[in-house]
């Protein structure tokens, strides 16, 4: 029996949220440290790009087919270096005595940086020729300022649905009907821009989420590129983030700004050019929930140069990564960003968080309730679609929509980053995990004490809100 009919919103996320969800939040956590399916992933990748070579020039995406090396442990993109413009004749030295040559050149006079075509470039030899350059830094000397262009990727665990769902894509899609609250003030005033990708390619929701949305300049392309009436593995990403960060201030201003493409891939240099896009269009914080991996610690010059650009007045906060490792991910691991790692529902790290000293804040990563793209399998579906959906990549707005209440408050960005701190759970920060926050709302909330039910949990849950005794026997489900 679902709940009383009197509450549609617990109604709705009652049925959508069997109580296996527990298992199967157990079984994602395991996947996103799992090597294999995320190569997986990546190889299929590959794949789809020589298939479909006109979308590999997918602006939101690498531009190029991508490299995969040692086993996963970096993903880049084929036959590109980025360099600091001034080291050009001595990467160029450096490309020569590898039997490579630079074919083509694009300077990005802004902050110093060229990405480079190399021809007849190995990259697994490049690749351990740039690791032994950083050991062979002569003394007085500076290190070859050059890396390989990353592949960068987002930050969501895929939630595969308990019941077939052709279009669910990597969320677990539900229904629901909640409309944006009006006149909270929190977040009024405030922009933020959102670095993502899969946002909806036909905005056509009618309950006020996407009302202070501008979407991004180079338009919103299909989300079922692969197969056609199922959602690719990207997809819906960035309007999910979109609508964690209105949830936390929803008088806020989003801009959206492609970095990805509907798989969920881009590139370092693609990353560079968004970041620098949104804070010249006024953004007061930025939020990146995607990035990659740094094993080696190579860094990213065109990262990093554009992130040391930033003024103080603007927020960057990035996710830390769902690999379960200390391996910083960048940008989160750049301290030039507010890193943000990923908590339980109860507030205790969750396993696939990335952790470190690099990550300054985490917040509650599973599970997270928000907007969610429609279903191209079925045009006549709720135009205002939700789901839910776990990962580093939602607990970041979290924290970004937080600080964008506190911004729209009055506060400046390092009183705002101050009085987060003071918001932390427990006496003192995580060596690991930085300041732990109890960010969740009430869909969360509620989420979790459907998900997992605890009989003192779930009669705790009807007390607060008049549920009638019934709500003991909502079916498990399939």
């Amino acid at each position: 029996m679902a709940l009383d009919r009197a509450l549609p919103e617990f109604t709705a996320l009652a049925e959508g949220l069997p109580r296996r969800y527990a298992s199967l939040a157990s079984a994602r956590a395991a996947s996103a440290a799992d090597v294999k399916v995320n190569l997986a992933l990546a190889h299929d990748y590959q794949s789809y790009l020589r298939r479909n070579a006109e979308i590999a020039l997918d602006p939101g995406g690498p531009g190029r087919m991508i490299d995969i090396l040692e086993g996963g442990r970096r993903i880049v993109v084929e036959g590109t270096l980025i360099a600091v413009t001034d080291q050009i004749p001595r990467v160029t030295a450096w490309l020569a005595g590898l039997g490579a040559s630079v074919s083509a050149q694009e300077d990005d006079t802004r902050i110093g940086v060229s990405r480079l075509t190399v021809d007849s470039l190995d990259p697994q030899q490049a690749y351990a020729a740039l690791r032994q350059s950083r050991l062979d830094v002569a003394a007085g000397e500076l290190p070859l300022e050059v890396s390989l262009d990353d592949v960068t990727y987002q930050n969501g665990v895929t939630f595969k649905p308990i019941t077939p769902q052709s279009g669910s894509g990597g969320a677990h899609r539900i229904s629901l009907s909640r409309k944006r609250p009006q006149g909270t003030g929190r977040g009024a005033g405030i922009t933020v821009a959102v670095i993502d990708g899969g946002f909806d390619p036909d905005n056509g929701r009618t309950d006020g989420w996407t009302d202070n949305v501008i979407p991004p300049t180079d338009g919103r392309p299909r989300l079922d590129n692969q197969n056609p009436g199922t959602l690719d593995p990207g997809a819906g990403h960035g309007s999910f983030v979109t609508g964690v960060v209105i949830q936390r201030a929803p008088d806020v201003t989003v801009r959206q700004y492609r970095a990805v493409d509907s798989f969920g891939f881009g590139s370092s240099w693609r990353l560079k050019d968004c970041l620098l896009q949104a804070v010249a269009d006024g953004a007061q914080i930025v939020n990146i929930s995607l990035g990659f991996e740094d094993p080696d610690l190579l860094g990213s010059p065109a990262l990093s140069a554009a992130l040391h650009t930033i003024p103080s007045t603007v927020l960057v906060v990035a996710s830390a990564g769902n690999s379960g490792t200390a391996i910083p991910m960048l940008p989160a691991a750049h301290k030039a960003t507010i890193g943000v790692g990923g908590l339980e529902a109860d507030l205790d790290p969750v396993a696939w968080s990335n952790f470190g000293p690099w990550v300054d804040f985490s917040a509650i990563a599973i599970p997270v309730t928000s907007t969610y793209v429609a279903d191209p399998a079925d045009p006549a579906a709720d135009p205002n679609p939700w789901a839910v959906w776990a990962g580093t990549s939602f607990s970041a707005p979290k924290v970004t929509g937080e600080l964008a209440a506190l911004l729209g408050a009055g506060l400046s960005a390092d009183e705002a980053v101050a009085t987060l701190r003071t918001m932390v759970v427990g006496p003192h920060p995580s060596p690991d995990y930085g300041y732990l926050l109890d960010l969740a709302d009430d869909l969360d909330r509620t989420a979790f004490d459907l998900a997992f039910p605890d009989p003192t949990r779930v009669w705790d849950l009807r007390r607060q809100l008049r549920i009638p005794p019934r709500v003991l026997h909502i079916p498990e489900g399939p």
